[in-house]
C-alpha cells in the first residue's frame, strides 16, 4: 500500500514526547530517538520530532491493504492526543 498522509501536531513538549515514547514501548514498539522509524505487524510508521518548534511529524509509510489509512491516522491521533 502507498504511504498514508503524513499529520503534524505541534505544541509537542519534551515532555509529552516521552510520553509518546513510552506507549510506544508498553505496545512492544522500539522507538528511539527523535527521528526514524519502526515497523510492526506490517505496518511501518515514520516520526521526526523537532523539540525547538515542538513540532511531531508521524507519517505510516506502509501498511498492508487491508488496513486502510483512516483507520492508522485515527489511532495515531488518538495516541498523540491521549498524552496532553
Amino acid at each position: 500500500m502507498a504511504s498514508c498522509a503524513a499529520q503534524q501536531f505541534t505544541g509537542v513538549s519534551a515532555e509529552r514526547f516521552a510520553c509518546l515514547l513510552d506507549k510506544a514501548h508498553e505496545a512492544g514498539i522500539n522507538i528511539n530517538g527523535d527521528s526514524g522509524s519502526a515497523t510492526q505487524d506490517g505496518i511501518e510508521i515514520s516520526w521526526n520530532f523537532d523539540s525547538a518548534a515542538q513540532t511531531l511529524t508521524i507519517q505510516c509509510t506502509s501498511s498492508p491493504f487491508y488496513v486502510p489509512c483512516g483507520v492508522i491516522n485515527s489511532r495515531i491521533h488518538g495516541l498523540v492526543d491521549s498524552c496532553l
